[in-house]
């Protein structure tokens, strides 16, 4: 069969598979299954619900609308989620007994977060849930809704921000965190709190200048894992797991001496990251992700200090969740050439089984190209980069090549899906990706490290492909990046030592004054978008967004 290439088009497609969630009877699971509708220029993110018996999956809703953050309730006869109506959450609940789907919140700001209660009568909720209780409709409360009433009443509301963790499984105790600062999306501390619900006693856990989140209880109760760090290097700190004995009062990194970060740190254009959070069994074991060289893994914890990765390398682990005995998990995975399927991993054996084939047919017939992990030495310690081929190349030919430089200054582009890469080797391309100082996935000295050190790294790493492989034209050099990666771009033509060394740079996320360098400059606009991560942004803005691409590189490369 021949296979055609990567196009634009592609990403109304492609299937994403998130958020997998096991049943408590471990006999089945739910997920998010996101699709693009092209013609109504939206997301359709639903509930799928599958047998881990039978291995059959089956669509739960319909709506035409994005879910997200489904729950099991204890007793496994519902599934909670929310769904974005008019840019905010509402919580809706489903009902296994009948099929019967009904809406819990109609609240003017929405929901941020839930969490169900062990008697399964009530959800605690999380948002803005009593305007006249407020002074500010931005503060952030914390209540309970009754099942049957749809009524919510807050219980922690006040002049300061309540974001709900965690209920215990005695439905005695909440965990939550407190932000006195009005805009708390950008203050650092962010202490966590245990609040007894008969006695209202609440209790600080943690310190003041920390930020921690992820909290679940121990099967009995008895402790409480948390991911969080003290900042010591603003957003470049290492996240570490900490369990916190509410017996014995005391705190304790179990991830202190992994020397790389808890969490999902991979960049990519087609999986959200959703935050997730430790996994107990019964035994008292812990599952949670790691990122480390590129990969996102799946790792196991024992109190006892004993770590060790659960799942393999070179893929990414988008979800997970893990059965109470702690036999088996249920991941969602992503690798460079398969954008997402849910996997069933048997932890005792390794052994992997894959549950979903959504995306089988995009894979079986198109030209997908894994990138080549190329090392080249650093200031701290080895640079770790990725070369993919250009599709169609001949040999002894000479192609152009295409640096990218991935956002967020502590990102880390992974093993992953990576649609815009892939579409850049489809139009003859080759494309080197570089893990610089200052990337999350390494060791914390790799991670504070600054943006100068990151000019460098990068520089050696195209220096290194285009001295060593006879096929790059060195002639023929283009860098892009996203937000911070536009700011490392201007940078690698500001400071670079060889000036004809990249004949073409396009920042697609960053706005600077040019007029001094003397260069073209081209300013898109996305109206109605915010600049965040391009996957989030409208699917037509999406495709907009990768044809600007596309036609400045082939201008000017």
């Amino acid at each position: 069969m021949v296979k055609k290439t990567v196009e634009i088009q592609d990403i109304t497609t492609v299937v994403s598979v998130t958020d997998p969630q096991i049943s408590p009877d471990g006999k089945s699971a739910v997920f998010v299954h996101t699709t693009i509708d092209e013609q109504e220029n939206a997301y359709n993110a639903n509930l799928y619900h599958i047998g881990l018996e039978t291995r059959q999956h089956r669509q739960w809703t319909f709506d035409k609308s994005q879910i997200s953050s489904p729950q099991w309730s204890a007793d496994g006869t519902a599934v909670a989620y929310l769904v974005e109506e008019d840019g905010h959450k509402q919580l809706f609940v489903l009902s296994l007994a009948d099929g019967q789907i009904n809406k819990m919140t109609n609240l003017e700001s929405g929901i941020e977060r839930f969490q169900w209660s062990p008697c399964g009568k009530k959800i605690w909720v999380n948002g803005v849930l009593d305007k006249e209780q407020t002074a500010n409709l931005l503060y952030q409360q914390i209540g309970f809704l009754t099942i049957e009433s749809k009524k919510v009443e807050p219980v922690l509301a006040g002049d300061c921000h309540y974001r709900l963790e965690a209920v215990s499984h005695d439905g005695g105790k909440l965990v939550y965190a407190v932000v006195k600062e009005k805009k708390h999306d950008l203050v650092p501390g962010q202490p966590l709190c245990l609040y007894n619900l008969e006695t209202q006693e609440q209790k600080m856990l943690t310190e003041n200048q920390g930020h921690f989140s992820g909290v679940t209880f121990s099967h009995d109760d008895s402790k409480l894992a948390y991911f969080g760090n003290m900042r010591q290097y603003g957003d470049a700190t290492h996240k570490e797991l900490y369990i916190a004995d509410l017996q014995n009062q005391t705190n304790s990194c179990l991830t202190e001496g992994l020397d790389v970060p808890v969490g999902d740190y991979a960049i990519s254009d087609y999986q959200e990251i959703t935050a997730g959070k430790p996994v107990w069994t019964k035994d008292d074991h812990l599952y949670f992700q790691v990122s480390t060289m590129g990969d996102v893994r799946l790792y196991f914890a024992s109190l006892d200090g004993m770590i060790f990765p659960a799942s393999p390398e070179m893929e990414h682990v988008v979800g997970y969740d893990v059965s109470q005995e702690g036999e088996f998990a249920i991941l969602a995975i992503s690798t460079m050439t398969q954008p997402g399927e849910l996997y069933r991993l048997q932890i005792t054996t390794g052994e992997y089984e894959v549950l979903t084939s959504f995306n089988e047919d995009y894979v079986e017939s198109t030209q997908l190209r894994e990138g080549q992990p190329t090392i080249t030495s650093g200031s701290i310690e080895s640079v770790h980069s990725w070369l993919i081929k250009p599709i169609g190349m001949q040999e002894g030919e000479k192609y152009p090549l295409i640096v990218k430089v991935h956002d967020g200054a502590h990102g880390m582009f992974a093993n992953t899906f990576y649609h815009e890469l892939q579409l850049l080797a489809a139009q003859g391309y080759g494309v080197l990706y570089v893990n610089p100082s200052g990337s999350h996935g390494y060791s914390q000295e790799f991670a504070k490290i600054g943006r100068d050190v990151a000019y460098k790294d990068t520089m050696n790493a195209v220096a290194e492909v285009v001295e060593t492989i006879e096929w790059v034209d060195e002639n023929q050099l283009a860098v892009i990046g996203d937000s911070y990666g536009g700011l490392l771009t201007k940078l690698l033509f500001l400071y670079r030592k060889k000036p004809d060394r990249f004949t073409s740079e396009k920042t697609e996320q960053l706005a600077l004054k040019l007029e001094s360098m003397e260069k073209d400059t081209k300013f898109v606009r996305f109206l109605e978008t915010s600049m965040n991560d391009s996957y989030v942004y409208k699917p037509s803005h999406r495709i907009e967004r990768l044809e600007q691409i596309i036609s400045w590189v082939k201008k000017y490369v």
